[in-house]
């Protein structure tokens, strides 16, 4: 008589579970994989099947042309994401990528970009009437096109502005469908990254060197009066800064004894100069504070001078060069001309000056006048100063020394 099917099933189970006793747990585990959920693996984790790549993005395709052909346009490129596993996470990221082009100025005459937005509308009516319109800013957002009519009391909101629209007047924002996209230093459109002090875009001040120190030489009393180096400021200089806190006068020259700012005894007004490839920022305060400021770059040595008319308190100054720079710098440091006394420049004869206008003869003043300061009166009653008049020629005032 032939065993029933159930005592024959019982027989092969019991035989199969004597089987897993004998070769232990390590050879036969139960897996779950993460390629299907809930899914189960009895081939051991040598004969899983492969995982399902996941979702990834495609290379960026090439930049579009740019929006502008001068003033500040925007390109865009665009990339797809890749599914591989329909199941799986989305792929994270940009889909669309905006750069700044064509930063250059556009050629004198061409309108700005806002205004020829807000001109094309001249030629078409409002309610029936045609209007001319200009850009008006009304403190909305800055990437809505808000154009005055010309010659009546109100302005018209025509909806956003053109991509690669500046923000307001400089490339510091775009705008990009509506909202205004800061520009990173690698020219994309609501990056990051941003210029290290070296003046590396994405830095980590790693390829420069700090240079600070103190320029402390007391003021002359031999009889010498005049002009004075506190330090050559090497080419390829960054983030530079002078800083001066007493009546004395701060004053920048070139390698060619060109004075830019402060020479030849006459101060500038404080503002904005452009000095060998970068601005500088000259500033003065109430307070008898000077300084000077550059981002630079410098493309040529520059030569901070000192005007001196009382004792020194100590100028501070520092300035970042690149590491070749540096390290030339030195090994060479009489190239800098630091705190030399040649520089001392003896006061100009008197002879050589225009005859004073005033009639009374200040001697040489034994105590310091004040800086003077751009009110709208001028401090021209001190008598320790021989002469102070303004000349309107070059909007500078002129120091004229007596000596007895």
């Amino acid at each position: 008589m032939l065993p029933s099917y159930r005592l024959i099933c019982r027989y092969v189970a019991a035989v199969y579970i004597l089987f897993l006793l004998w070769i232990g747990p390590s050879s036969c585990q139960v897996q779950r994989t993460p390629y299907h959920r809930g899914a189960v693996n009895l081939y051991g984790p040598e004969h899983s099947p492969p995982l399902a790549s996941s979702n990834d993005w495609s290379s960026w395709q090439s930049w579009s042309p740019c929006s502008r052909t001068c003033g500040g346009g925007a390109a865009v490129r665009t990339r797809q994401c890749l599914i591989r596993d329909p199941l799986g996470p989305p792929c994270h990221g940009d889909q669309r990528q905006y750069q700044v082009c064509n930063v250059k100025d556009c050629p004198s005459g061409v309108s700005d970009f806002r205004h020829f937005q807000c001109s094309a509308y001249n030629h078409k009516p409002l309610m029936g009437t045609y209007y001319r319109w200009t850009p008006f800013h009304s403190g909305q957002s800055d990437c809505e096109l808000s154009c005055l009519a010309q010659g009546q009391n109100f302005y018209y909101n025509f909806g956003r502005v053109l991509d690669g629209t500046s923000c307001r007047t400089d490339y510091d924002g775009i705008c990009i469908n509506g909202q205004c996209l800061q520009v990173g230093c690698d020219l994309i459109l609501g990056s990051d990254e941003k210029t290290d002090i070296c003046g590396v875009c994405g830095g980590k001040n790693a390829s420069c060197r700090h240079h600070r120190s103190i320029y402390t030489t007391k003021y002359p009393t031999s009889g010498l009066f005049g002009y004075s180096e506190v330090t050559m400021i090497p080419a390829g200089a960054t983030h530079i800064k002078v800083m001066d806190r007493s009546n004395n006068y701060l004053a920048l020259r070139d390698r060619n004894h060109h004075y830019i700012i402060n020479g030849n005894w006459a101060i500038n007004h404080p503002g904005e100069y452009s000095v060998v490839g970068t601005k500088f920022q000259y500033r003065r305060s109430v307070d008898n504070q000077e300084s000077f400021e550059a981002a630079g770059p410098t493309k040529e040595d520059l030569h901070i001078m000192i005007l001196f008319t009382e004792q020194n308190a100590g100028i501070e100054y520092e300035y970042w060069l690149p590491k070749d720079y540096y390290i030339q710098q030195q090994r060479d440091r009489s190239s800098l001309h630091e705190h030399t006394e040649e520089a001392v420049i003896r006061a100009p004869p008197l002879t050589t000056q225009p005859a004073p206008t005033t009639k009374n003869h200040a001697r040489r003043p034994t105590t310091p006048a004040k800086r003077p300061h751009y009110h709208p009166r001028l401090e021209r009653d001190n008598p320790e100063w021989n002469q102070v008049k303004e000349s309107k020629a070059d909007s500078k005032l002129v120091f004229l020394f007596c000596f007895w």
